[in-house]
């Protein structure tokens, strides 16, 4: 009973129908209109007719006519690499990746068939994935998606997606192939391309305006999961303006929502319930590489910008100021600040950058940017970023509990392309110091003799010379040879100074208690917070 059942609704499905599950079994809605109806076969009537089945029918019609509207521009893209490197094009091992980036070596497409159980392909149509699949990893591509969003060909996609390809191939959704895509740029601290294909008056999304989107609002997600072309998830917006750390060089500001993001769904369309674009498709949070509800977009006013620019110029030119920073929030009276204090900590200086030579200093806190509030370090790189290169920025900041306004000339920010510094060896100590401070520190005041030990440039400040390995200040990362030259705002030169500035600042706190501790090591100087529990 039950095939034959099925039987029926895929005999009305090839008629026309729309197939709606409802208590146990199957409802067909007739989508058509007088005698056409009555061409089209026999017609079960709805089981549960109520208000809330109407409102719920409007609801899914709704689903049905953002697709119908926005699935033609939305495309396929595969690449292809002609000499493929381990790992080449993937993000680092860790929680946040592009959907499908699990483990090296991971079976994508196995680990789709195991994990998402209701869907069974036929023997023919799951050796037909696997073999596309398996084609396109063998040449060392990718899979992705994208939207035009320009008539004569222009379409918006992940930099992740056509990342280092020596070929580009984008398929439409009237079947038509382009083998020989152009990528006319790439921005890699927002993850957002642009490809060109040669063709003219095809379909297009509509971009839709990203500031207006509120938590709560319905969010639709529209891409080619492993090849399966035109896929729609729904879900929510969970979040706006979420700094999550995609990109090591930048925080980004990206959309958060439930809206099932699977791999091959980057650089696809998040629409909302018009079927406006409101984000790029960009990333997800899983351990395993698979969707468990927590997806990204990036949002569409800054990819529509970035987009614009990368069509006209080919690449992105950003301004700097050359310093660390964090967010005040949670931290302040670690700093030996007020709590209300809000803005962006400056942690770092580098000497020779528009920000040093502002007299920019660690622990100045920025709470205006050319006269636009900042409470958040992602809003002030991307205030910065967005400047004119050349132009004088003024800087509104806290120093010592003072406002001062200081004036830093903007410089283009160069290439990246420096190793990270790492600390030199340390010789050890057999004294290990005086008492330990409430941080498990043992300490001691900056002699020529200590210097020359530990080989460091004779100035002010406190040498830590040993600490219990359990310690606060251990799991924080301070090290021996560390030099300590301020606890919070308060400069130290003994050891009784550090007990004192440590002892104010926790006796102020009630709850989360930490001392922010600014370390020279070697000469990179910076702050490090030290939570005590």
């Amino acid at each position: 009973m039950q095939e034959r059942q099925k039987s029926n609704v895929r005999n009305v499905l090839a008629a026309g129908a729309v197939v709606t599950a409802v208590a146990a079994g199957y409802v067909l809605r007739d989508t058509t209109l007088g005698a056409q109806a009555q061409n089209q076969g026999p017609v079960t009537a709805p089981v549960v007719q109520t208000p809330a089945t109407k409102d719920a029918a409007a609801m899914q019609n709704a689903f049905a006519e953002v697709s119908r509207a926005v699935e033609p521009a939305v495309v396929t893209i595969t690449t292809e690499r002609e000499a493929p490197k381990p790992g080449a094009g993937r993000r680092p091992p860790g929680p946040f990746n592009a959907p499908g980036e699990g483990p090296e070596g991971e079976d994508s497409l196995e680990e789709f068939f195991k994990r998402f159980r209701g869907f069974e392909p036929n023997s023919m149509e799951r050796a037909s994935m696997r073999s596309h699949w398996h084609e396109i990893q063998s040449r060392g591509g990718g899979l992705g998606s994208g939207m035009i969003y320009r008539q004569d060909g222009l379409i918006l996609t992940n930099a992740h997606v056509v990342r280092g390809a020596d070929s580009v191939m984008v398929k439409l959704s009237d079947g038509r192939e382009f083998k020989k895509a152009k990528v006319l740029g790439v921005d890699e601290r927002t993850d957002v391309a642009v490809v060109k294909i040669p063709a003219q008056n095809l379909p297009v999304v509509k971009l839709g305006n990203s500031s207006d989107v509120r938590v709560g609002d319905w969010a639709i997600a529209v891409g080619n999961p492993f090849g399966l072309e035109h896929t729609l998830t729904v879900g929510v917006i969970s979040a706006k303006a979420r700094e999550v750390d995609l990109n090591p060089r930048t925080r980004g500001d990206y959309l958060q929502t439930d809206a099932s993001i699977n791999p091959g769904n980057s650089g696809g369309p998040l629409l909302d319930i018009y079927g406006r674009v409101i984000g790029i498709n960009n990333a997800i949070y899983s351990e395993s590489g698979g969707n468990i509800g927590i997806g990204f977009a990036i949002p569409i006013n800054a990819a529509r910008e970035i987009a614009d620019t990368l069509v006209k110029e080919g690449k992105i030119t950003r301004a700097y100021l050359g310093v660390g920073i964090d967010n005040m929030e949670n931290n302040a009276a670690k700093f030996g600040l007020d709590p209300s204090i809000k803005g962006v900590l400056i942690v770092t200086v580098e000497g020779d950058t528009p920000g040093g030579r502002a007299g920019l200093q660690p622990g100045d806190v920025i709470v205006a940017f050319n006269g636009q509030t900042v409470t958040r370090s992602g809003e002030l790189q991307r205030l910065v970023g967005s400047s004119r290169v050349g132009s004088n920025a003024e800087l509104k900041i806290l120093r010592g509990g003072k406002t001062q306004t200081l004036t830093a000339k903007l410089e283009q920010l160069p290439d990246e392309t420096g190793k990270p510094k790492t600390p030199g060896e340390v010789k050890p100590r057999n004294n290990d110091g005086d008492a330990p401070t409430a941080l498990g520190l043992r300490l001691r005041s900056l002699t020529p003799e200590l210097a020359a030990e530990y080989r460091l440039k004779l100035g002010k400040g406190v040498v830590v010379v040993g600490q219990a390995d359990d310690s606060p200040a251990a799991q924080a990362g301070v090290q021996k040879g560390d030099v300590i030259e301020r606890v919070g705002q308060v400069a130290v030169s003994t050891p009784q100074e550090v007990q004192a500035a440590i002892k104010s600042i926790l006796d102020r706190q009630v709850d989360d208690k930490g001392v922010a501790l600014y370390i020279n090591r070697k000469g990179d100087r910076r702050f490090v917070i030290v939570d005590v529990r």
